[in-house]
């Protein structure tokens, strides 16, 4: 009894503390191909990584949008009903410091497309998403 509570008690911290990492982009460009990777995958978690805690998702022309990882990826969710596959096909992108301004071309094969406006903040070693307008409304 003595080894499995010393067992439990060695590898408790351990076990709260796991957690996965996710990739840090190093450029907009690959914050683009790892939204198109965890979108293929279902990957929420990976998903909602590359979005600033207080991001916004612009969700329709009336301006209604969702701030913030979980309201986000209950949107992103509503995307994701099926197996697709997002392609970003070409981007216009502009760096001042650590902030950025995109307009990139996308596509969902079979499904639609568009050019998304986003704005992306280089925030704790990597670039996320701070404004995600993926219609340009």
């Amino acid at each position: 009894m003595k080894n499995i509570t010393l067992l439990v008690l060695i590898l408790l911290p351990l076990l709260t503390q796991a957690q996965t990492e996710f990739a840090k982009p190093q450029s907009p460009t690959e914050l683009h191909s790892l939204f198109g990777e965890y979108f293929s995958q279902g990957n929420m978690d990976g998903l909602t990584s590359l979005f600033h805690e207080d991001a916004v998702f612009v969700i329709d022309k009336e301006g209604n949008k969702a701030k913030g990882r979980q309201e986000i990826a209950k949107v992103l969710k509503s995307y994701m009903q099926a197996e697709l596959t997002i392609i970003s096909h070409q981007a216009s992108i502009h760096i001042n410091s650590d902030t950025a301004l995109i307009s990139a071309k996308w596509e969902i094969p079979g499904h639609s497309s568009g050019t998304a406006l986003e704005v992306m903040k280089y925030n704790n070693g990597g670039w996320v998403y701070l404004i995600d307008n993926p219609n340009g409304f």
